[in-house]
């Protein structure tokens, strides 16, 4: 068991604004075949912080929750630095270069940031991360989503959607929309994966019944009806 004056190291993982302290920007790039970018570690704090860097790789399963793990060896990545002392109330720009055996492919370069040790010698780190991912030029085709199943549980009032990635390309839902005779509501964006089956749950308040889902791409959009589970109130 850890005594009260070990330190305790805690991470925030995956954050779009990790800290009003110390943020990363941007969050998510997209590259065709391999990059040549660049991000931002900006220290809003009052105090000077030691910034460690660490590319790793990650899964992601169907409820959208992410699994981190080494870096794919297939997956070459060069930072410009791979840690740094960030003073108060500044900015330091890392630039890297990376390339892949196989695409698509994606990464996540988390800058560990280490605060100075509290009076109580707590020390507390953020890992703030910046995703990459590196496409195809072929972009993912309206034939590779496929709708398995999209019902609305009217006692839980939701709807509850499975859509499959049958292709072998990368692709984003920039906005999911449902719409019903009386008006439509919008969601959040995600990525989706070659070979996933992504499962959504989406709180439906509105008065009158789901009847479609859209799911709307980059160049294109996809549509669903949307069924009343069976045995649902």
């Amino acid at each position: 068991m850890l005594r009260a004056s070990s330190a305790l190291l805690v991470f925030l993982a995956l954050c779009s604004v990790p800290s009003q302290g110390q943020t990363v920007s941007p969050v998510i790039v997209e590259y065709v075949e391999k990059a040549q970018g660049k991000f931002e570690v900006i220290n809003n704090s009052v105090y000077p912080l030691n910034v460690v860097l660490e590319p790793r790789s990650f899964s992601v399963d169907a409820s959208g929750n992410p699994t981190f793990y080494p870096l794919d060896p297939g997956i070459r990545v060069r930072l410009s630095s791979m840690s740094f002392r960030l003073p108060a109330h500044q900015t330091y720009v890392v630039f890297y270069e990376a390339r892949a055996d196989r695409l698509p492919a994606w990464f996540t370069i988390y800058a560990t940031v280490a605060a100075p040790p509290t009076t109580k010698g707590m020390k507390i780190a953020l890992a703030l991360p910046h995703t990459v991912y590196l496409l195809t030029k072929k972009s993912l085709a309206p034939d590779s989503v496929r709708f398995i199943r999209a019902e609305y549980l009217a006692g839980q009032r939701c709807v509850e959607v499975e859509v499959e990635n049958r292709g072998e390309e990368f692709g984003r839902v920039q906005e999911a929309e449902i719409i019903s005779a009386s008006g439509k509501k919008t969601y959040a964006s995600f990525p989706f994966f070659p070979g996933q089956r992504r499962a959504l749950r989406l709180e439906w308040e509105e008065p009158r019944e789901p009847q479609r889902i859209v799911l709307k791409f980059r160049h294109f959009k996809v549509e669903h009806p949307i069924r009343r589970a069976a045995g649902s109130q």
